[in-house]
């Protein structure tokens, strides 16, 4: 028996989350030892990092080999996991990594999404699981590719939205949301994805790539090597890479998909980039015999007064408004609402400030003041770092403990809803989202990933636009 197959008999390890009511389960709580899991991560940008960071808090996880087209990036990886006592080999060409690291039981991937198709497939055929950071590939075809080669494998692919095992997520949707039903009835959903505009990434100059090194890899030169989130032969744009993100929140939460979407976007900060940099849409879902709007957008202009990305659920008794950033998390109790007191006493809230409206001034003219409005906390959570829940939840899984949070199928419609969302600005009309034509995967092309793909090894993985190469 092969180890990587031997290990889903072994125990889970668990997270270190503790909530009175997250169940991790485990088939034997006695085993002390664990039994650890090897893994390579492809790609060693900014997220590639957090990865590196966040599995590091998970002492089952091991690295044993790093790859990255970057000598920059490889130097990196390798001396921060050395400071930690792990050694381990780098590459440059992931499937040499994979021909010659036999004892690999999973592959965490951080690459540009135009690499994720070939990468995923191939850890996939060496009987790999693999953890992708969104997008799962850089168009519908290949992300079906992806899916079939899943079905296919017999192995796991977890999806890197990591809100889905973010305890303050859960704990709103499961406990506010689904048991105590505090919005009352959901009319409407916000999302706002707000960054400072800033200038293209640079890189210390030593560690300049030449063009003839670049090219293999299907780059040009360095300015499209290291701003490649901004190239439509590369990614689906920043919209793509950020708001599905808080689609996934938006489907994960009402249970359903869009069926439609209207948007309007351009090029407001800087006009010779190929990706739009603003985008403003309207997704219709449907809700009884109505429909529910949800408008995600996404800003490049200022860090909208400090509150940079958040997902607002408003009711007719309560609006939810949740991030990764607790600070950012606020719930407003209607004047109308029924009585809160229940699920303060079980801890699912902590205790209400009382917010008063501003009186209008003498002078004013039709003006309308609101009444009081209570203002709610969530109460502390423990969370580790920002990937880590969702690691240990793909390190659960892999030893058949739990589900995996965030499956390929499961992250497919948010992505189809983003490409929609940029059909739509760049057409300037509403476009619907058909469930039969486009969320249902393996539906499209039966297309593989471009051979021109297969030499394609890996570069950085972003989360913003600033300049990170320190």
């Amino acid at each position: 028996m092969r180890r990587r197959d031997f290990i889903t008999t072994t125990a889970v390890a668990t997270s270190g989350l503790i909530v009175p009511w997250v169940h991790v389960a485990s088939r034997d709580r006695g085993v002390e030892e664990r039994a650890q899991v090897h893994v390579a991560l492809i790609g060693i940008g900014y997220q590639g990092r957090i990865l590196l960071n966040a599995a590091r808090q998970i002492p089952e996880l091991r690295f044993r080999a790093l790859c990255d087209i970057w000598d920059y990036a490889r130097n990196f990886g390798q001396k921060y996991l050395a400071r930690y006592g792990q050694e381990v080999n780098t590459y440059t060409d992931f499937r040499e990594m994979l021909d010659r690291e036999t004892s690999l039981d999973a592959v965490l991937i951080a690459t540009p999404d135009f690499a994720h198709a070939p990468q995923a497939i191939h850890c996939l055929e060496k009987g790999l699981h693999v953890y992708l950071e969104p997008m799962i590939a850089h168009t519908l075809s290949d992300i079906q590719s992806v899916i079939r080669a899943v079905s296919g494998s017999g192995k796991l692919l977890q999806v890197g939205y990591q809100r889905r095992s973010n305890l303050r997520y859960r704990h709103v949707l499961e406990r506010l949301l689904n048991e105590a039903h505090l919005a009352g009835t959901l009319a409407a959903v916000q999302t706002q994805w707000a960054q400072e505009a800033a200038d293209l990434r640079g890189w210390p100059q030593r560690y300049t790539m030449t063009e003839e090194q670049l090219r293999p890899f299907g780059y040009d030169n360095m300015n499209q090597f290291r701003n490649w989130m901004w190239y439509p032969q590369y990614c689906g744009g920043p919209f793509c890479a950020f708001v599905s993100q808080q689609l996934d929140i938006c489907n994960w939460f009402l249970g359903t998909h869009p069926q439609s979407v209207m948007a309007s976007g351009g090029n407001e900060h800087d006009r010779d980039r190929p990706h739009m940099d603003t985008v403003m849409s309207i997704f219709e879902y449907p809700a009884g015999p109505g429909l529910l709007r949800a408008s995600c957008n996404m800003f490049t202009t200022t860090s909208a007064g400090g509150i940079r990305q958040y997902e607002r659920f408003s009711g007719t008794q309560a609006s939810l408004q949740i991030s990764e950033n607790p600070r950012w998390t606020q719930i407003g109790r209607e004047a109308n609402a029924d009585d809160w007191e229940p699920w303060i006493r079980k801890q699912y809230l902590i205790q209400p400030e009382i917010q008063a409206a501003d009186e209008a001034e003498d002078d004013a003219i039709d003006v309308q003041v609101s009444g009081e409005l209570e203002m709610y906390q969530l109460p502390p959570l423990q969370q580790n770092a920002r990937c880590a829940p969702h690691l240990a939840n793909f390190l659960a899984a892999i030893r058949g403990e739990e589900d995996l949070r965030c499956p390929v199928d499961a992250a497919y419609p948010s992505q189809v809803a983003a490409f929609k969302a940029i059909d739509a600005a760049q057409q300037k009309r509403t476009i619907a989202i058909e469930p039969a034509a486009d969320l249902t995967p393996g539906c499209g092309s039966d297309s593989r990933p471009s051979p021109s793909h297969s030499s394609w090894a890996t570069t950085e993985r972003t989360e913003d636009t600033e300049d990170k190469t320190k």
